[in-house]
């Protein structure tokens, strides 16, 4: 079965739908958490991947061991891993856990940021950025960030799945782009 992301967008919508119909929005947090927790073990344990897997494994059983990995108990938690389980998706979790964690990073106005540099910010740098990233987004940032020395100066930021560079090497990158167009 291929893995889509128009599929597990579906599943997502799907479940938060049926959360906000049963006023459940407010344990968002703990099912995405849940759903971590699967998605370690699938990457952490080849067996546990090759299980959940198995086209000829009982479905309840498959369901019964990626509820158990959770370490959630919830009813509506179960029957949305049911769901996936019976229609074999299961397997589209970590796409699954991506979408979710997003639409409930908007729900809390949040915006996870991958801010590369060649070198450590001043926390009164890194606070500014902050500050223009709520102005434009109106969303707090939770950076994440990483040191490249082959930047050169600047940064490349990564808001969500857009990235801005604004790197040296960047720009000397696309300078060669261009000039390597022109002389065709």
């Amino acid at each position: 079965m291929k893995n889509s992301i128009s599929v597990a967008t579906r599943y997502v919508e799907a479940f938060l739908e049926y959360l906000s119909e049963e006023n459940k929005l407010d344990k968002l947090d703990e099912y995405v958490n849940a759903i971590k927790k699967v998605i370690d073990k699938i990457q952490g344990d080849k067996k546990f991947y090759d299980l959940i897997g198995n086209p000829l494994l009982p479905k309840d059983y498959i369901t019964m061991q990626i509820i158990k990995a959770s370490e959630i108990e919830d009813a509506n938690f179960n029957k949305f891993i049911e769901a996936l389980v019976y229609k074999k998706r299961q397997l589209m979790l970590p796409m699954i856990y991506i979408l979710l964690e997003q639409k409930n990073n908007e729900l809390k106005k949040l915006i996870k940021v991958k801010m590369i540099t060649p070198y450590e910010l001043k926390n009164k740098t890194i606070e500014e950025l902050k500050e223009i990233i709520f102005k434009k987004t109106g969303r707090k940032a939770i950076l994440d960030s990483e040191i490249k020395e082959d930047l050169i100066g600047g940064m490349q930021l990564q808001l969500e799945d857009k990235v801005f560079d604004y790197s040296i090497k960047g720009m000397l990158e696309k300078i060669g782009r261009e000039y390597a167009s022109k002389r065709g």
